[in-house]
């Protein structure tokens, strides 16, 4: 059986090597945070110590470094004026289907989660589809061609 001073220190290490493969600066300080958990069982085996250190200790480290983060990483939070992608054309990316609760699309270079206007209406992969309306996290989208007959009979 594994020691709790060994099973810190594995899982500091497996969150500080998967902090190589994400693209953020954010599990970093729970691998640190493991590690002060290893100190921690070494001198005292009490697992409610072990994760109360292992908690505070990461719960600081990603609040107090926030910053340092985002200027290591270069990113900056894009915003987005949801009015401006409203009416435009996008790409099907994912196939968007209600029913099965798919859909992504992508526009201007950006990618939204789909729902189709109409439940029984499915996009395929490829197909150009027009944004209809933005709900939360969400766009809404319906046929291009779909849109065009629309504005063609109130005309």
């Amino acid at each position: 059986m594994l020691s709790p001073v060994a099973f810190w220190i594995i899982l500091g290490v497996v969150l500080m090597v998967v902090e190589i493969f994400t693209p953020t600066f954010f599990v970093f300080w729970f691998g640190l945070g493991s590690l002060a958990a290893a100190v921690a069982a070494y001198f005292w085996e009490n697992t409610i110590v072990e994760l109360l250190i292992f908690i505070v200790v990461s719960g600081i480290l990603v609040l107090s470094t926030r910053k340092l983060a985002k200027k290591i990483t270069g990113e900056q939070p894009r915003s987005i004026n949801i009015d401006e992608i409203v009416g435009k054309e996008a790409i099907v990316i994912e196939r968007v289907d209600n029913k099965a609760g798919t859909g992504v699309v992508k526009v201007n270079g950006d990618m939204w989660r789909a729902m189709a206007d109409n439940d029984d209406t499915h996009y395929e992969k490829g197909q150009r589809v027009k944004i209809l309306k933005v709900e939360g996290a969400h766009v809404v989208v319906t046929s291009v061609e779909k849109q065009t007959t629309k504005e063609s009979t109130q005309s």
